[in-house]
């Protein structure tokens, strides 16, 4: 009777053991297809700064099926010099007020502090990390829509900042008479392939 009772209990504990061994973690690195897109007004004009060339890596665990459950890390890296204007002086002046010469890169860091919201293969995923910008780093929440076909998955999404939260001066022009307002927003497109 007592042996029945502990093989029942080894058989029972390896059920629940079960879905905890079938999670894994689903790693993508982005591809060529992606772009940045870092948009601005001034009492002149709207400007706008993009770049095509950046590093993202973001993992995934999964449970028992393919569905992403929970967010493992997010990381991403943007050369400052790659974000390119068809203002070439506009382009000039936010390389020097990023101090692109001693901080070259813009990054982003999540270690698995977001949210997941599933609608079929269109998943709404808000990760909190640090991004870091000319040497200040600030907690911010990025929301990101991501549909995943399989081979690859798109991620698309908005956030916007505040240039002098990362001691950046918004630029000036002609003694100051044509001022860069201090708000950005910055929109991103990244395709991912495991």
């Amino acid at each position: 009777m007592q042996n029945r009772k502990f093989i029942a209990a080894i058989i029972l504990s390896g059920i629940l053991l079960i879905p905890d061994s079938l999670s894994q973690s689903l790693n993508y690195t982005s591809t060529d297809d992606a772009h940045v897109l870092v948009k601005g007004t001034s009492t002149l004009h709207d400007w706008e700064l993009r770049s095509e060339t950046m590093m993202s890596e973001v993992a995934f665990i999964t449970g028992n099926g393919e569905a992403f459950e929970a967010l493992e890390s997010v990381m991403f890296v943007l050369e400052k010099t790659t974000l390119e204007s068809d203002r070439s002086r506009l382009e000039r002046m936010a390389h020097e007020e990023m101090d692109a010469d001693n901080y070259p890169q813009i990054t982003f860091r999540s270690d698995g502090n977001g949210d997941i919201e599933r609608n079929g293969d269109e998943y709404r995923v808000t990760a909190t990390g640090d991004l870091t910008i000319s040497g200040v780093t600030r907690q911010v929440s990025v929301e990101a829509t991501c549909i995943n076909t399989g081979d690859e998955m798109v991620c698309t999404g908005t956030r916007d900042l505040r240039m002098t939260d990362y001691d950046i001066d918004p630029p000036t022009l002609i003694l100051g008479t044509i001022r860069t307002h201090d708000d950005v927003t910055v929109e991103f497109r990244i395709v991912y392939s495991q």
